[in-house]
């Protein structure tokens, strides 16, 4: 931006393009502080003790700081017009001892009868201006039509020529002011005469008469400056070229800046052009003075100003003055209206959560607080809203978990009605544990001991895919069906078989059980079995004084309601083994053998087949104990991640 109003001012560019880059500067300006200042001024304003902060700058710094400013402002208008008074008074004064000598110029030629008498009055006038003007100069002009047509002047370097064409401020007359020539700004003035009765008109035009003294305008106004005790700090020609203003020169006088604490303050004199073609333009007198010695120059009196042909700035500073004036009054206005409104809308605020927090404390956990700003306390209100809706959310859910708990753990009484007893079923020969431990309230692991006869004992262990509401309801499914087929059949194969026929229609299709049911006969000393897709049966056997040996047994099946029918049948094999003294056989579900450790290692079928083997004497229910506590131990866990069901036999 700084480099086209440098090319402008050099030149190169058009003043125009600089007028127009400049607008579009400031309005993008504009925009940009507009669209930051808002998030800026959000920023500021959102913490309660800014905002506090700002309502009392704003009830109470503000207004003492625009006051001062005002005042501040005022003195250094009021005092800088009185000293442009001063300076006007003094151009003024001395823009009448020009008159006069003009006054004088065109007396003495009118009576003058030779050129030489002419040029010793002009050069006589020249003499007294110059006590009041430092280099002033006078001249005599005889205008015909619009033409100067003879030229009488006190210097033979006159920047004016016989034959130029006059301006029309010159002769329309009088004049007073500066006056802007090829070789430079002046300060003149303009008398006009009467014609001489030895110069009739004639076809060229009426012959007029008009005298004019000029003087170097610096060191003019630097001697006005001086009579007033001010100190000259500039003065700058601003001339017009083809009606925009042209590069501005350097000033003609400019001060060093050694008195810096002097008030400044500028006069602009309107220049009118002697050439046409040079346009004209302002000569800005910039200057300064000390308010105490201005004062103190006040006392010599000051003469009345005439009509200097200035700009009035006086009269438009104090207007805008004004307009200042009433600035600041709405400014004033506007910052009570807007502090009494951030301190009520805090109080507002503060008001509704004091009352939400009473509600709340009563139990009113569904009361909302109406939210009316954007700020912190906004937000605060946001914030007390959501915590309440979440304890009340809470509470509900607390209120609902605490009845989905009363009714699983019925549910789980009622499961565990579902297995056998500890002790409840006792078969000669045989030694019998159980246990069911389920992973959640209720599970769908199952087994069953169902006694067949005096000597027969039937069990059963099956695992529902799943575990939860659902398995647990179809494990008492599966109860009810093993206990009216088990009777009805001797084979466990076909007692499998129907089983699945029954269940294939009745499960969805994501749900399938594996299932082992084995016939313990103490009279005929054998054990027959049939496994659907479950884990394998274990032996554990004496070896007559030696290390016990255990072994896995897992006849071909599979899981039931996985298949309506054909390829169970096929698939499905029972066997018979016999038994002897001593001997354990152990069913168990896969919570076992496939409980896993924090490396994700499984426990496996060969570490309980070798835990088997090393309680091989305990008791039954002993075994059973060791095998749970090993299966912890590995997990590593306090519950079982699975359902975990084991059902031991020991031959007597």
């Amino acid at each position: 931006m700084g480099a086209v109003f440098l090319l402008a001012g050099v030149g190169v560019l058009p003043r125009s393009l600089a007028s127009d880059a400049g607008l579009v500067f400031a309005l993008t300006l504009a925009a940009v502080l507009v669209w930051f200042g808002r998030d800026l001024l959000h920023w500021l304003l959102f913490p309660v003790r800014r905002r506090l902060a700002a309502s009392y700058l704003l009830l109470g710094l503000l207004p003492v700081a625009l006051l001062v400013s005002f005042f501040l402002l005022g003195s250094y208008v009021a005092l800088g017009e009185f000293g442009l008074y001063s300076l006007r008074s003094n151009l003024a004064a001395r823009s009448d001892s020009l008159y006069r000598a003009a006054d004088r110029i065109l007396v003495r030629v009118a009576t003058a009868g030779t050129e030489p008498e002419r040029r010793a009055a002009v050069e006589a006038a020249s003499e007294e201006a110059r006590a009041v003007a430092p280099g002033a100069e006078a001249f005599h002009f005889e205008v015909r039509g619009d033409r100067v047509e003879r030229l009488v002047g006190s210097t033979d370097e006159s920047p004016f020529l016989a034959g130029d064409r006059v301006p029309d401020w010159a002769l329309a007359g009088p004049y007073e002011g500066a006056v802007q020539t090829e070789a430079g700004a002046w300060f003149g003035v303009v008398s006009p005469g009467v014609s001489p009765a030895a110069a009739p008109a004639d076809d060229d035009g009426e012959v007029s008469h008009f005298a004019l003294v000029v003087a170097p305008i610096a060191p003019f106004v630097h001697r006005s400056t001086a009579d007033e005790d001010l100190i000259l700090r500039a003065v700058w020609p601003l001339w017009l070229q083809g009606g925009e203003r042209a590069p501005a020169a350097q000033p003609v006088i400019a001060d060093d800046g050694s008195d810096p604490f002097s008030i400044r303050w500028v006069l602009l004199l309107n220049a009118a052009p002697w050439n046409p073609e040079l346009g004209g333009g302002t000569v800005a007198i910039t200057f300064g003075f000390a308010p105490v010695q201005l004062l103190q120059g006040a006392t010599r009196g000051l003469e009345e100003p005439l009509a200097l042909n200035d700009q009035p700035i006086g009269s438009s500073l104090f207007v805008v003055l004004l307009e200042l004036g009433i600035l600041f009054i709405l400014i004033e206005c506007a910052a009570l209206t807007l502090g009494i409104r951030l301190a009520r809308s805090m109080t507002r605020s503060v008001e509704s959560l004091s009352r939400g927090t009473e509600r709340v404390r009563g139990g009113h956990f569904g009361h909302r607080i109406e939210v009316t700003s954007r700020d912190q306390l906004g937000q605060l209100a946001t914030s007390f809203n959501i915590m309440t809706a979440k304890i009340a959310d809470d509470l509900d859910r607390v209120q609902r978990a605490a009845v989905l708990e009363q009714e699983m753990e019925t549910a789980r009484q009622a499961q565990a009605l579902l297995l056998p007893p500890e002790g409840s079923v006792s078969v000669p020969g045989f030694s019998l544990a159980a246990v069911c431990r389920p992973a959640a309230e209720v599970g769908g692991d199952y087994y069953d001991l169902i006694p067949l006869g005096p000597n027969r004992l039937g069990v059963v262990i099956a695992d529902v895919a799943g575990t939860g509401a659902r398995a647990a309801f179809y494990m008492a499914e599966l109860k009810g069906l093993m206990q009216a087929l088990s009777p009805l059949h001797d084979s466990p194969r076909q007692v499998l078989v129907e089983a699945n026929r029954v269940l294939h229609g009745t499960l969805d299709s994501r749900t399938f059980i594996t299932i082992t049911y084995g016939v313990f006969d103490s009279a005929e000393r054998k054990v027959t079995f049939a496994r659907a897709g479950h884990s394998p049966l274990i032996r554990l056997r004496p070896n007559e004084g030696k290390w016990p040996q255990s072994e896995a047994i897992a006849p071909e099946g599979l899981g039931v309601a996985l298949d309506p029918g054909p390829v169970f049948d096929a698939v499905l094999r029972e066997q018979t083994e016999p038994l002897r003294s001593g001997e354990t056989w152990l069913f168990f579900t896969d919570g076992v053998s496939e409980a896993m450790n924090a490396e994700s290692d499984m426990f496996g079928e060969e570490r309980l087949m070798r835990i088997l083997e090393d309680n091989a004497l305990a008791p039954p229910a002993e075994m059973q104990q060791t095998v749970e506590d090993a299966v912890l131990r590995f997990t590593g866990a306090e519950t079982h991640a699975d359902d975990l069901t084991m059902v031991l036999v020991r031959v007597d």
